[in-house]
């Protein structure tokens, strides 16, 4: 962590360079889907990169992790976090048997949820996926 005399020396942010941060970050925003990186998550609000898009930092822009999903468009299961350590989880996952650990599975227990179907707000994830995936099988470029 920084301590404070240095983040005091530290030069100020030029001109160009904001406008550089400004044209990324509109960019991710536009498609949010981007700002997910192989290594990496890049946070909307003030383009920092993160393995992990945790509770404490949302909490510094006054956000709850739903809020800043439904913010940006992403999907309301949306880990936020770089996909390698989303796939680190998923193994680690099957590896001990989560799945077999649930006790109960809502949409069996209660039909009722399965008729409200699809019932739900698109996001702009969703959307953008949905319009990539007809681009690819009309044999355009996604």
């Amino acid at each position: 962590m920084m301590d404070r005399a240095a983040w005091i020396a530290m030069p100020s942010v030029t001109t160009a360079s904001r406008l550089r941060h400004e044209a990324l970050l509109d960019a991710l925003r536009r498609d949010p889907r981007q700002a997910v990186e192989e290594e990496h998550i890049v946070c909307l609000i003030c383009a920092v990169r993160f393995r992990q898009l945790t509770n404490t930092h949302l909490r510094a822009h006054e956000l709850t992790a739903a809020d800043y999903k439904a913010r940006f468009g992403y999907n309301r299961r949306r880990p936020l976090m770089c996909r390698s350590l989303a796939r680190l989880y998923a193994e680690r996952a099957v590896r001990i048997g989560l799945a077999d650990q649930i006790r109960s599975r809502p949409i069996v227990v209660e039909p009722a949820l399965r008729r409200r179907g699809g019932m739900r707000p698109v996001t702009l994830e969703e959307l953008l996926t949905r319009r990539d995936a007809r681009r690819a099988a009309a044999g355009g470029v996604p």
